[in-house]
C-alpha cells in the first residue's frame, strides 16, 4: 500500500484484532526517491570553476527491470568488462560498446543508476578523460546520493557522457575542480529529463 490512510487502516485493524495490545506508532517517515521518464531535451554542460574544463551530459530512464537486478545483486560493477558485457548485452539488449563503457553504479556502487561513457575516440582524448575518471564517478555518487529535487537518491537512471573537454595540466584537473562539476552536469541532465519523485510502496 502507498500512503498515511492505508497505515491507518492497517492499524484501525491491527486495535480491532488484538484490542488487549497497546500498540504505538511512531509518526511515520516517508521515503522518497527522484527519477526520470523521459530522455534529457538537451544536452547539457558544466564548466568547471576555472573554466579549463567541461563535461557534456544527458540523462534518461534505465530499461525495465534494470534497476532491480543492480539491486538484487544479479550484475556487478565489479566484474570484468567481458562479463559485464555480456550480462548487457543478453539481458537489455545494449550494444557491445555501450556494455563495455559503463563506469559506475550508483550511489555507492550498488546502487540503481548507471554512469556511461558516451565519448567517441576521435572526438574527445580519452586519455585525458580516464585521468578525471575517478573524479567524475565521485560526482555521480554524490549526486544520485542527494538528488537535485529534494536531496533523496536518485533510482532508475542512465547517466551518460557525450563529450568532455579536459585540461592537459594535472594542476588545472584536480578532483575539486571536477567533482562538483560533475555533479552540477548530472543534476543539469536530470532536470532535463521530466524529473518526478517515486513514493515508497509499503508490504505489511
Amino acid at each position: 500500500g502507498t500512503g498515511e490512510l492505508y497505515l491507518d487502516c492497517v492499524m484501525h485493524d491491527l486495535r480491532k484484532m488484538y484490542s488487549e495490545i497497546d500498540i504505538k506508532v511512531a509518526d511515520p517517515v516517508v521515503a522518497f526517491c527522484e527519477s526520470v521518464v523521459e530522455t534529457s531535451s538537451l544536452k547539457c554542460f558544466a564548466e568547471t570553476p576555472n573554466k579549463k574544463n567541461k563535461i557534456t551530459m544527458i540523462a534518461e530512464p534505465l530499461e525495465k527491470g534494470l534497476a532491480e537486478d543492480i539491486e538484487n545483486e544479479s550484475v556487478c560493477i565489479g566484474w570484468n568488462k567481458k562479463k559485464l558485457g555480456e550480462f548487457f548485452q543478453v539481458n537489455y539488449d545494449w550494444d557491445l560498446l555501450a556494455a563495455r563503457s559503463i563506469w559506475a553504479f550508483g550511489p555507492d556502487n550498488t546502487g540503481p543508476n548507471i554512469l556511461v561513457d558516451d565519448t567517441l575516440p576521435f572526438e574527445v582524448d580519452k586519455t585525458l578523460l580516464g585521468a578525471v575518471k575517478d573524479s567524475i564517478v565521485q560526482g555521480f555518487q554524490w549526486g544520485t546520493r542527494e538528488g537535485p529535487l529534494c536531496e533523496e537518491p536518485i533510482r532508475n537512471v542512465k547517466f551518460k557522457i557525450l563529450d568532455a573537454v579536459i585540461a592537459q595540466e594535472p594542476l588545472h584537473r584536480g578532483g575539486g575542480q571536477i567533482i562538483p562539476t560533475a555533479r552540477r552536469v548530472a543534476y543539469s541532465a536530470f532536470l532535463m529529463a521530466t524529473p518526478r519523485l517515486m513514493e515508497s510502496y509499503l508490504f505489511v
